[in-house]
């Protein structure tokens, strides 16, 4: 960070990645992994340099440091801004360093994360003028829905839903929660990309079919009967509509099941592929691999916990 004189506060949040959708549940579920981005503020008294403009520092280290901006069109200093503006107060001038793990554009929620530490970066440097509804509803006007944001903000599983005019929000811990395998290619897909590839409208029955299996998953997890996954991670609303972008979908979903997973999906809008396992986790992943390696993709792999917390201020002095 600077070491500009005039500190106020110093805030550090620690802010999980996500797997949106979990297969049926478009747009309405989300599960919060064990692989963080941290976010650190330091709100400064106002210290203009010699040319009369206040120079603040915005640092990014690890992931996509080479082409995140460092100025106020960084989701970070966008959702900190959005915060005050809903708080009715000014914030003060910060300096901003952000430590990402999380993988840019590969459907695990890096802007959800960047998004939700902003918001509960400014949030505690303010005083925490907002409760916990208030941040998430900001941070869903901003990612512009809400199943990444939500359990970034929350941890756990989340079901999120239509509220009258907001955004409604249930959280759950998982039962026994299963390990996750994520098969992460070298490539991106754009979540709006992604987006323009659904179908307008979808045959009721697919309709149907999604409604069953996404009520299944929530179930999955709230009871622990994960031998359900299997079959209820199965989608018709989004998954096939995107195969194309994500090359090797299929074969990668095939391959974990063969391999021992409980069930696995794309996550969020990919390219990720998600594959759930309570054992065998190394071999499911080998299989993923070797699945996208015979379609020309090269994937690397993480195994990670279900992250039963959400964004954590790690660190906050005054």
């Amino acid at each position: 960070m600077n070491g500009q004189p005039g500190r106020l506060d110093r805030v550090c949040v620690r802010v999980p990645a996500t797997a949106a959708n979990l297969g049926p549940g478009f747009d309405s579920l989300g599960l919060a992994l064990g692989l963080f981005n941290t976010v650190e503020v330091v709100g400064l008294t106002p210290s203009p340099s010699p040319s009369g403009r206040g120079e603040l520092g915005h640092e990014v280290e690890g992931e996509s440091a080479d082409v995140l901006p460092r100025d106020e069109q960084n989701l970070v200093r966008r959702a900190m801004a959005a915060v005050a503006e809903r708080a009715g107060v000014r914030l003060p001038p910060v300096d901003v360093r952000q430590v990402n793990a999380i993988p840019l554009a590969r459907g695990l929620g890096s802007s959800s994360a960047a998004i939700v530490g902003g918001c509960v970066a400014a949030n505690e440097l303010l005083g925490r003028p907002l409760s916990q509804d208030d941040l998430l509803a900001v941070a869903v006007a901003i990612e512009g829905h809400p199943d990444n944001v939500a359990p970034a903000l929350l941890g756990g599983l989340t079901v999120c839903y239509a509220a009258g005019e907001g955004t409604g929000c249930l959280r759950l811990d998982p039962v026994d929660p299963p390990r996750t395998v994520v098969a992460i290619p070298d490539y991106e897909v754009e979540t709006e990309q992604a987006r323009r590839a659904l179908p307008a409208s979808v045959p009721r029955l697919d309709a149907v079919l999604n409604v069953g299996h996404a009520g299944a998953v929530v179930a999955a997890f709230a009871t622990g009967r994960y031998d359900a996954l299997r079959a209820a991670m199965e989608d018709r609303l989004h998954q096939p509509y995107r195969a194309h972008l994500v090359p090797g979908m299929d074969e990668a979903i095939r391959a974990a099941l063969e391999a021992g997973a409980l069930g696995a999906c794309l996550s969020g809008s990919g390219p990720t592929i998600i594959a759930f396992a309570h054992e065998r986790e190394e071999a499911i992943a080998e299989a993923m691999v070797r699945a996208l390696a015979n379609v020309g993709v090269k994937a690397e792999t993480k195994t990670l916990d279900v992250c039963l917390k959400g964004a954590s201020v790690t660190r906050a002095l005054s």
